[in-house]
């Protein structure tokens, strides 16, 4: 076997579910995030954080919209047709880059075969997954617990 075929068989694909946003990863992750924060919690997103430079988006790069969040250094990447969440990109960096995929977009992932970590971003302890460690403490600021009169 080449080593090209053998480089394109390593290479690990990403895609939004109607396939209009495609990506190509350099390896799979060792380990995924869950965060439950109030945007991260919406989402539903398991957070995956490769390299700077191991991602190319291979098909789809303006099928996205962008939402920027808080203090405006992620842009959150969403597919325009069907509005899979894709990927954060950290805007302010020069290059701006790939800072996180959407690991449940990569179809190939096992999630027995990685790490899930919880980031308590949301101040509640509160996740849909299960991990066998626990969660994470936070860097955001600290919210109230959320009320049944609220909306976050």
């Amino acid at each position: 076997m080449s080593a090209h075929v053998e480089e394109i068989e390593r290479m690990v694909r990403a895609a939004c579910h109607c396939t209009a946003v495609r990506m190509e990863i350099a390896e799979l992750p060792d380990w995924v995030l869950d965060c439950n924060c109030t945007l991260c919690r919406r989402y539903g997103g398991i957070w995956s954080y490769p390299k700077p430079g191991a991602v190319t988006i291979v098909q789809g790069k303006d099928a996205t919209d962008t939402y920027l969040w808080g203090d405006r250094q992620l842009a959150f990447h969403r597919c325009k047709t069907c509005g899979c969440v894709m990927y954060m990109e950290a805007v302010l960096e020069k290059p701006p880059f790939i800072y996180g995929i959407n690991a449940r977009m990569i179809p190939t992932l096992d999630p027995k075969s990685v790490r899930l970590r919880q980031k308590n971003n949301g101040h509640t302890g509160w996740f849909w997954t299960r991990s066998d460690s626990p969660p994470e403490g936070s860097h955001h600021p600290k919210m109230d617990m959320p009320s049944a009169a609220d909306w976050r």
